[in-house]
């Protein structure tokens, strides 16, 4: 089963178009970016006539960013790969983050071994560009991997993600979900005690730490740590999932 989390797209470095273009490009990157962000009726249409009129990149990436607002990840992941294509030709450093965009919107799509691949772009335009490689795309190509049984190349990812990006909680979470799910427990404790250090009220972090102290057999912290979940995200699957686990360890 995939360790999938909520995912969220990552943020690009810089905001689309740059400084130098045209104010007007600017205005209408920004109006496009709002109504794709608040979903308003309308936003997939204006950001397509926009590319049609020579747009280029941000038309593109705001198309991404109006498809993912629609509920249409495959779409969107389309988009942002187009974006991402074009701007790694003119050398925009953006084209990484790009990248980074269509493969988070290609696992929301369950398009994993797409997603590997677009994700490896990223981390190699990375390298290419000087930076180190980021957290967040190890991460991201991390589910990738796991999603398609490649529990080796995720454990890798996350081990390196988590020492690039030591206040991620993200990456302690899912280094610290799969040793816990191949047993290897005193790789997992310390993994998902960070991840609650890091992000104590996020439900999905408190039902995995659960998890691992009712493995431990701490059931009373277990109860506490599922009751936390269940009062966070009571409609999240990490909520629903702590409840099942309530009702299953009674006190």
């Amino acid at each position: 089963m995939p360790m999938l989390a909520a995912l969220m797209l990552m943020q690009v470095v810089a905001p689309l178009p740059g400084p130098a273009a045209p104010a007007s490009d600017r205005a209408l990157y920004a109006d496009c970016v709002r109504a794709a962000n608040e979903g308003v009726p309308g936003a997939i249409d204006a950001a397509t006539r926009w590319l049609n009129a020579n747009g280029g990149v941000p038309a593109r990436h705001c198309l991404g960013l109006s498809y993912m607002g629609a509920n249409k990840p495959a779409e969107a992941a389309r988009a942002f790969e187009d974006a991402a294509r074009i701007a790694e030709a003119k050398g925009d450093a953006s084209a990484a983050d790009l990248y980074g965009q269509a493969g988070n919107a290609l696992l929301l799509a369950e398009q994993y071994a797409r997603a590997e691949v677009v994700l490896s772009n990223a981390l190699v335009i990375a390298a290419r560009q000087g930076g180190k490689p980021k957290g967040e795309l190890l991460i991201d190509r991390a589910r990738a991997r796991e999603a398609q049984g490649n529990s080796t190349g995720a454990r890798a990812d996350l081990e390196q993600a988590v020492t690039l990006a030591p206040d991620d909680a993200a990456g302690w979470l899912l280094l610290g979900v799969l040793a816990r799910r191949e047993e290897r427990l005193a790789d997992a404790r310390p993994a998902l005690a960070n991840a609650l250090r890091l992000a104590p009220n996020d439900p999905d972090v408190q039902v995995e730490a659960g998890n691992m102290a009712a493995m431990d057999g701490d059931y009373a912290k277990a109860r506490a740590l599922w009751n936390a979940a269940v009062r966070a995200g009571p409609d999240t699957p990490a909520g629903k999932a702590a409840d099942a686990a309530l009702l299953r360890n009674p006190e």
